[in-house]
């Protein structure tokens, strides 16, 4: 267990950051690689890269194969979390932002208890945190013991709750002015109902709209807590925007 002890100035000096980490996603996702049996989430991502890299394998062909080919889904990953950690700190303010991270995370104020491989504590002193999701982080919390860097916690990007399949006939399914309009609300991350009370449905037809959004890559669902937010995805997001520059 990784133990972060926060003072009052550190918690002003918190941050979610804004975009994946390179470094990070690399080393990661070759700890995957790594391994005989690998997580779901990443089982077709490790049978595709093991058969497409050389023997020998180069060190410099790995992040061409391994991972730049995958950035937009990292990217999407990173973003839908943010998108949900930015819901809970305009919510609960930065209370809300810690607590939004179970269950890879406690928050006990003063104190953020985060599953790690590592057992030890580590004292802020007033620097804050930057908290990076990752898409091929997976399961516990990494912070770097490095003095003189700011402080980052590398930790799981927040998981929809079915990858969206991507495909013509789910496509053919987005007609409407009433998909249309969830997806421009979704892009701040929002519950069922408050996209029901935007675009002015019962809570069953946004329900069956979201679905629909879902298997066409246009928008990811996260759970939180007891209940989920909808946001779209960086595809749903070039949609809106390309469907805006038509007017």
């Amino acid at each position: 267990m990784l133990r972060i002890h926060f003072t009052d100035t550190d918690l002003l000096n918190t941050r979610v950051a804004t975009a994946p980490d390179p470094g990070w996603e690399l080393v990661l996702s070759l700890r995957h690689l790594r391994r005989r049996v690998v997580p779901p989430r990443y089982a077709d991502w490790h049978r595709d890269v093991l058969a497409r890299l050389p023997h020998p394998r180069p060190a410099e062909a790995y992040r061409e194969i391994a991972v730049d080919p995958y950035w937009e889904d990292i990217r999407s990953s990173v973003d839908g979390d943010r998108a949900l950690r930015i819901r809970a700190l305009l919510d609960g303010g930065v209370n809300g932002l810690l607590r939004s991270y179970v269950p890879t995370m406690r928050w006990v104020p003063p104190t953020l208890h985060v599953r790690s491989a590592l057992d030890r504590d580590c004292d802020l002193r007033g620097r804050g945190l930057v908290l990076q999701p990752s898409y091929f982080c997976h399961g516990v919390g990494h912070l770097p013991e490095d003095p003189g860097a700011p402080p980052v916690l590398v930790h799981p990007a927040a998981q929809p709750q079915s990858e969206p399949p991507p495909g013509d006939k789910a496509l053919a399914r987005l007609m409407g002015a009433t998909r249309a309009g969830i997806l421009i609300a979704a892009g701040t991350a929002c519950t069922a109902g408050e996209l029901a009370r935007r675009v002015g449905v019962s809570a069953p037809t946004v329900s069956h709209h979201l679905s629909a959004l879902r298997d066409a890559g246009l928008l990811r669902t996260v759970p939180l807590g007891t209940t989920a937010l909808h946001v779209r995805t960086r595809t749903g997001s070039a949609l809106v925007n390309s469907s805006c520059a038509f007017r």
